[in-house]
Parts: structure tokens; sequence; C-alpha cells
């Protein structure tokens, strides 16, 4: 999948097993938005979810996320 997504950066994210692209950006100040109302809207929801959390960088750099509660 983050292969299919070169030069964007992207949340990922492994849900039961699957893996989902929630959102992509162009710019890095665009991904920070987008993420802080994803975790306000969608995060809240997958809580109780066996879910694994990754970015992906425009270098193919992949990370895996933690979120605080």
């Amino acid at each position: 999948m983050a292969w299919t997504l070169k030069g964007q950066f992207a949340l990922l994210i492994l849900l039961d097993g699957y893996p989902y692209c929630e959102f992509t950006c162009a710019k890095p100040s665009h991904f920070t938005i987008e993420l802080e109302s994803w975790k306000r809207r969608v995060y809240p929801t997958l809580i109780k979810s066996v879910v694994r959390y990754f970015t992906l960088a425009p270098t193919g750099e992949i990370k895996e996320l933690t979120f605080k509660k």
C-alpha cells in the first residue's frame, strides 16, 4: 500500500489485520492539520479495536505511531 502513495504524507492503519489509508497530504503542514482533525473525529471510535498506526513520509520512510490517551 505504501508504495502506491509515493511522494505523499499519509496516515496508514492496520485494523484487525487489514491495511487502510486514512488520508494523504502533499505537505507536512497539511498532514498535521488533518491528523488533529482525524484524532478528534475518528480515533475515539478505534480505541477498543486492535489497531496499529503508521505514518508514511514522501521519502518512503514508515514509522509506527503511538497516541497518548
